[in-house]
């Protein structure tokens, strides 16, 4: 599979055997069963079959010695490094993550980490910060096996799943020392890093025209106003948009592994209200009146399912087809091919562009901590620039600007998006005077 060079090593076999005794005093035949650990260690272990005939009992005792047999396969410093990563895919860290979180360590074991180390046929205590190294130095190469190299942040996800796995081996004491946590994880050259990318606001106004009557354009609408993760907006549902107090409370998420799967945000800083503004209100509002077109056209065939970005049928509308619907758009209106996602880095740069300071910027987004919005934004410099060389002319007893300052957040997209959003106003009021003319008639 590859050319490096790699540390030789004989995996070692458990010979397990077993015989039957009955004892005096029992009507049941007891397995007894021996083998010998790496060390040369003899190991007896007696066992009630529970069965009365002899050849049940001869069933069972069998049954017994395949599943030491795989237990010790996966318990043992001489196993398979490879059979022990599966052993501890299958039984361990499957008990400890989400469901989501275990599907990319799925992922990552078979279609990266295994398939590598299994050519290899190395040993659990023969495993060195050497293999770990020249595994990332692969990865980063040669990521997919076709030539095509992984981003440093896709192979650390490896080495953080390496290093957990033998966390694991260090607790049953099937290594002494953690090799991965002696190796650095990788890091991208300058040239390579990822930078966020971004819709300018004229290209973002420009997406919202051609989107307008877009399935999709609920999700992309709220997205580049409010930065929402992709599991936030489709995981928004009606009871949490509060007329009433005017928020929207992003207490839950949707996101989807091998099922559709409900849960909280992705951190305490996540679990956020978000303020809306007038025009935002009315588009929802909007949004209501037109699936309860779709609810009476529907009928029983009507899914109540109270999501805010929802299919014709009520149902949640997954991310695929957003993600779809977004692209084709992207292509039909000729703007740059981004991802969704890029679209919560959009509001933070126009955001962060006019000078709204970057905490609140980041409490906006939902930031785990003001550091995690400034390293990537870190392009982001203009407008704090701007607002820098405005302190200074002031220290220095020069007038301050006339141009007009930024407030707050919401002051600076209802001001940023007031001509689309009053197009969205005017198409609310035309929808009601129509249903008006359609009820007198």
């Amino acid at each position: 599979m590859n050319n490096l060079p790699a540390i030789p090593a004989e995996p070692f076999e458990i010979e397990i055997r077993g015989c039957l005794s009955k004892p005096k005093k029992s009507q049941y035949y007891s397995a007894v069963i021996q083998w010998k650990d790496i060390c040369g260690e003899a190991h007896r272990l007696s066992k009630t079959t529970k069965k009365a005939k002899l050849h049940e009992a001869h069933v069972e005792m069998a049954r017994m010695i395949k599943e030491l047999g795989e237990e010790l396969k996966t318990s043992s410093p001489g196993t398979t490094f490879t059979d022990f990563l599966q052993y501890w895919l299958n039984n361990v860290i499957i008990k400890e993550v989400e469901e989501t979180t275990y599907v990319g360590y799925q992922l990552n074991m078979k279609n990266h980490i295994i398939p590598y180390f299994k050519p290899l046929n190395l040993r659990v205590k023969d495993m060195r910060p050497l293999h770990i190294t020249q595994f990332m130095e692969y990865k980063m190469k040669n990521g997919t096996g076709k030539g095509k190299s992984l981003k440093a942040g896709s192979v650390s996800r490896f080495y953080a799943n390496l290093k957990t796995a033998f966390d694991h081996a260090m607790k049953e004491e099937l290594v002494f020392s953690n090799p991965a946590r002696l190796v650095k994880p990788p890091k991208d050259s300058p040239e390579n890093k990822f930078v966020a990318q971004w819709l300018t606001f004229e290209e973002i106004t420009t997406l919202w025209k051609a989107a307008k009557s877009d399935i999709a354009f609920p999700a992309i609408f709220l997205t580049s106003i409010y930065g929402f993760r992709r599991g936030e907006i489709c995981g928004l549902k009606w009871p949490l948009v509060r007329f009433d107090r005017r928020i929207m409370q992003i207490f839950e998420t949707r996101t989807r592994s091998n099922r559709e799967i409900t849960k909280g945000t992705k951190n305490k800083p996540s679990r956020r209200s978000m303020p809306i503004m007038e025009a935002v209100e009315q588009y929802l509002r909007l949004l209501q009146m037109q699936q309860e077109e779709y609810r009476e056209f529907c009928g029983d065939s009507w899914k109540d399912n109270g999501y805010v970005v929802a299919n014709e049928t009520g149902g949640p509308l997954s991310f695929n087809i957003i993600q779809k619907h977004y692209k084709k758009l992207l292509k039909q209106c000729g703007l740059p091919d981004v991802r969704f996602h890029d679209l919560r880095h959009s509001v933070a740069t126009y955001l962060l562009e006019i000078g709204i300071p970057i905490e609140e910027v980041s409490a906006w987004l939902g930031h785990s901590s003001i550091a995690t919005t400034a390293k990537v934004y870190a392009h982001v410099t203009i407008g704090i620039r701007r607002n820098a060389a405005k302190t200074i002319d002031k220290m220095l007893g020069f007038k301050e600007s006339e141009q007009k300052s930024t407030e707050s957040i919401e002051q600076a997209l209802r001001e940023m998006f007031r001509e689309l959003l009053d197009s969205i106003r005017a198409e609310i009021e035309e929808r009601k005077s129509n249903a008006i003319r359609s009820h007198e008639k």
